[in-house]
């Protein structure tokens, strides 16, 4: 049976950046949708790729040696073993939907040190 999901039905978990709520899982990917309230730590990923959606707001992706500009509507695929990390700008609202694929795996995020 096919099951709808909808994000305000899901308690969000503080994270690091902010608040999480993971939407969907499967053996293959993840959808989650993250509140960025502060700057993520530079991160990668050895298995997973990601793609950012900017569902609202607006920010900075550092990616790589790139800082972009994001918007509400941008998408931005991130490829694994690719360094990256979420800054908000002047405390404006940043929400991100994130598409991981394979699945989330805690144990496959890096951090800078």
């Amino acid at each position: 049976m096919i099951k709808k999901i909808n994000k305000r039905d899901i308690e969000p978990k503080e994270t690091s950046c902010g608040l999480l709520r993971e939407l969907y899982a499967s053996e293959n990917l993840s959808i989650a949708h993250d509140i960025v309230l502060q700057d993520a730590k530079k991160h990668m990923h050895k298995k997973m790729e990601e793609i950012y959606y900017v569902e609202k707001g607006e920010g900075e992706l550092v990616i790589g040696n790139e800082v972009l500009k994001i918007k509400e509507g941008d998408l931005i695929p991130i490829p694994k073993n690719t360094w990256h990390c979420l800054r908000r700008i002047k405390n404006k609202p940043l929400e991100v939907l994130v598409i991981t694929y394979p699945k989330f795996d805690p144990k496959d995020v890096i951090f800078e040190d």
